[in-house]
């Protein structure tokens, strides 16, 4: 089901609720309108708006990073969850610049954080730019740019640490 429907059916639900309470209220007191029947049923339509309203809150509040209208909807397609990880990325690299600036991170701990989300964010930026520019060509090319990828960050990672392990060998 795609989130269109499924929102449509959840509004179907709570209307339906909402049309029953109603129908209760109403065989409750014999179907007589009264002040005190209209003012019940008033009652019961803010109760039901507050829990949708509490259940949308609830939502929003599991997935915190996303602000507004994004809040309620989930990303669709490859494009939209790179623009998502771009973000995240970023607010990452906020995070921990001001971390070190409060004290809480050394500069070495904080530059290598910074290096790491700063390297993934210039190739979720490049991927997106190829997104733009209509390269979508297919899930085989996509597969072999990370398999390339990561072999080069596989190399980078021996280099870095064969010069320690030269140093374990000869103390």
């Amino acid at each position: 089901m795609s989130d269109d429907t499924l929102r449509w059916v959840w509004r179907g639900v709570a209307g339906a609720v909402l049309v029953i309470g109603w129908l209760f209220i109403l065989i409750v007191n014999n179907f007589r309108f009264s002040a005190p029947v209209v003012v019940i049923a008033l009652a019961y339509l803010a109760i039901i708006a507050m829990v949708i309203n509490l259940w949308r809150v609830g939502t929003a509040a599991v997935a915190p990073e996303q602000e507004g209208e994004e809040a309620w909807v989930r990303p669709i397609g490859p494009r939209t969850e790179l623009e998502k990880e771009k973000k995240t990325l970023l607010k990452a690299i906020k995070e921990a610049e001001f971390d070190h600036a409060m004290g809480k991170l050394s500069k070495a701990d904080a530059d290598e954080m910074i290096r790491t989300y700063r390297a993934r964010a210039i190739e979720v930026i490049k991927e997106l730019d190829r997104l733009d520019a209509g390269g979508n060509e297919g899930a085989r090319a996509e597969i072999q740019r990370e398999v390339q990828a990561r072999l080069a960050l596989e190399k980078k990672s021996k280099k870095k640490n064969a010069p320690a392990e030269a140093e374990k060998v000869t103390s």
